[in-house]
């Protein structure tokens, strides 16, 4: 074998070498490439799942403010009824059965039946640590 035909072998052989290097250096590439993908979806996917989460946790927390406030509103209106009867009028006793007073203790139960939903909902919704 001449020396020109071994030098042409060597670089086949070298040829061949740094093709199935770079076949595979390119399919690493790939293969990392789509767990990066898959890695980055799955973080995506969770941090907004969590960012909902929040979010709908958040409107409940609001919600219960303001529920706790209209409550607030109507203790404020069941105090000046009672007012009104004992003192203004002179009732000896409290009319618990009176239209104004049996209506604003309602609206009181169902605003108190609507925070203890929403807590419960709140409590449900807390994420272990």
């Amino acid at each position: 074998m001449s020396f020109s035909d071994r030098m042409k072998e060597l670089m086949e052989q070298g040829a061949a070498v740094s093709k199935d290097f770079m076949s595979k250096a390119g399919e690493k590439a790939q293969d990392w490439g789509e767990r990066g993908f898959h890695v980055s979806k799955d973080f995506v996917f969770k941090a907004g799942a969590k960012a909902q989460d929040l979010g709908e946790r958040g409107v409940l927390m609001l919600e219960i403010k303001q529920l706790e406030s209209q409550a607030q509103k109507l203790l404020a209106r069941l105090g000046s009824e009672v007012y009104t009867q004992l003192v203004e009028q002179n009732a000896p006793s409290l009319d618990a059965a009176g239209p104004a007073v049996k209506s604003l203790l309602a609206e009181l139960a169902v605003l108190k039946e609507g925070i203890e939903k929403r807590e419960t909902e709140l409590e449900n919704r807390k994420t272990p640590v």
